[in-house]
């Protein structure tokens, strides 16, 4: 635990660190591979990466859209189906506030975006005397390293503390959200491994916008058979970009006097498919981070309904990032003889259209797999009682175990005296229903005729 000073003390002790991190580089960015340069000259950080509108998108829709879905810790209820544990404290912790300082959206935010952005995302589990986390405190991942003893321990430093300098943290105690590792340690930095594209994609961001502060409508050059004095050159050139130059002066018209002529020298940049690349890089990011495109706004979905794309949102990438949540959750933060894990619905996402749900409903209610109170309660509404707990069944589903079918000869206005008292397999099989007249073989009249077929047969064998 945090508060077992002696433990801290004896890691510390074993510990012979020396720094990798060149001076004024944070420590994360030797760790993470986040900082390296590309081919572009660009150097690609978290800031940086950020600043690129696809990139930003992509981790913002991520981050967001897993942060507001409910993650609540399950157990089994007394009727064997899985139940909601409001009371854990764990509970508490994922869906009100991890920590005094800020609410369970807003940590499960910035654990998410570190995450994708660097591959690690970190938080310092604070708990009681009896070992029950307490608290989740979010640490930067430029104030965190791995260690791994000699003895095969797992350690994080952690340099954020104003008052102790270096602390050494057991693994036991660190939420570490990561993205794919090649050693179970670290995660791989998604924005380092893909720094080329991004790069390329900032760069094209900064052509457009230089482009755009610098046009002039038309482009090209001033011509003309006079002779002019290098003054003269210069006063028209200032005289022309004055009037020219700048987006508010875009397809403005050009008066041209004295034998002067205009020739064009320059392509827009529709001409040279400068938007054309602008759209590949963005699609390239998207699938860096597996964000289908038409969730940032490229293009549009494919799928004739917001359920279906909602559902291949979920498959290709949401799912697995909540599965890293609850795995690390699971293991870190409950005890194994519990018998909870902790789970995150994706129920409110992949949510139909009303029509579509009330007919769902509607068939779960008819073949018995949910009842009013159920069905309630996923619309939001209060329970009608205990009424509202009974299940149905269809009349012509039943067990193939009770006798004579599971009529109820009472119900029919039979008498049941002459029934004789034997298990199935000693009652002779009923034979096929004489189709060709009655258009009801089933239901009252259905089971009635079979009654009488069988008390015949009984009585002729007698």
């Amino acid at each position: 635990m945090l508060n077992r000073m002696g433990l801290r003390s004896w890691i510390a002790s074993r510990i012979k660190y020396k720094s990798r991190t060149p001076v004024g580089m944070p420590v994360q960015a030797v760790q993470t591979y986040t900082g390296i340069a590309s081919d572009t000259g660009e150097v690609i950080t978290p800031i940086q990466a950020m600043q690129c509108s696809t990139v930003n998108a992509c981790v913002s829709a991520i981050a967001t859209e897993l942060a507001k879905l409910p993650w609540n810790v399950m157990g089994t209820g007394d009727n064997g189906g899985r139940e909601v544990v409001a009371e854990h404290p764990v509970c508490k912790l994922l869906s009100d506030n991890p920590n005094p300082s800020m609410g369970a959206m807003t940590w499960r935010e910035l654990m998410l975006t570190s995450a994708v952005l660097t591959g690690n995302g970190y938080s310092l589990i604070e708990r009681s005397d009896g070992g029950t986390p307490i608290a989740l405190h979010y640490l930067r991942g430029d104030e965190v390293m791995v260690q791994k003893l000699p003895n095969g321990e797992v350690v994080y430093q952690w340099t954020g503390s104003m008052e102790s300098g270096v602390q050494i943290i057991p693994a036991a105690d660190v939420f570490h959200l990561m993205w794919n590792s090649p050693d179970g340690l670290l995660g791989y930095s998604p924005i380092s491994l893909a720094r080329q594209t991004i790069a390329l994609a900032i760069a094209a961001e900064r052509f457009g916008a230089t482009y755009y502060r610098n046009a002039a409508r038309p482009s090209g050059a001033l011509t003309t058979d006079k002779e002019l004095t290098s003054e003269a050159v210069q006063r028209m050139r200032e005289s022309w970009e004055a009037r020219m130059r700048g987006v508010e002066n875009v397809g403005s018209i050009a008066v041209l006097e004295g034998g002067l002529k205009w020739t064009e020298m320059s392509l827009s940049p529709q001409d040279s498919q400068f938007m054309e690349s602008r759209e590949y890089q963005r699609l390239e990011i998207c699938s860096i981070f597996r964000v289908p495109p038409s969730v940032i706004g490229i293009g549009s979905s494919s799928y004739s309904s917001a359920e279906q794309a909602n559902r291949e949102w979920v498959s290709n990438c949401l799912s697995t990032w909540a599965a890293r949540l609850e795995q690390e959750a699971n293991r870190k933060l409950l005890r194994s003889d519990e018998g909870v894990k902790t789970e995150i619905s994706f129920d409110a996402l992949l949510r139909s259209d009303l029509e579509t749900r009330y007919q769902i409903y509607s068939t779960a209610r008819q073949f018995g797999f949910m009842s009013v109170n159920e069905i309630r309660a996923e619309l939001g509404r209060a329970g009608i009682g205990d009424e509202g707990d009974v299940f149905l069944q269809p009349t012509n589903m039943v067990d193939t175990a009770t006798p004579y079918g599971g009529s109820n000869f009472s119900d029919l206005g039979v008498s049941t005296d002459a029934v004789p008292d034997r298990p199935l397999d000693k009652v002779a099989p009923t034979p096929k229903p004489d189709t060709t007249g009655s258009s009801t073989p089933v239901g009252k009249r259905g089971a009635t005729q079979r009654y009488r077929q069988r008390k015949r047969k009984n009585s002729d064998g007698a």
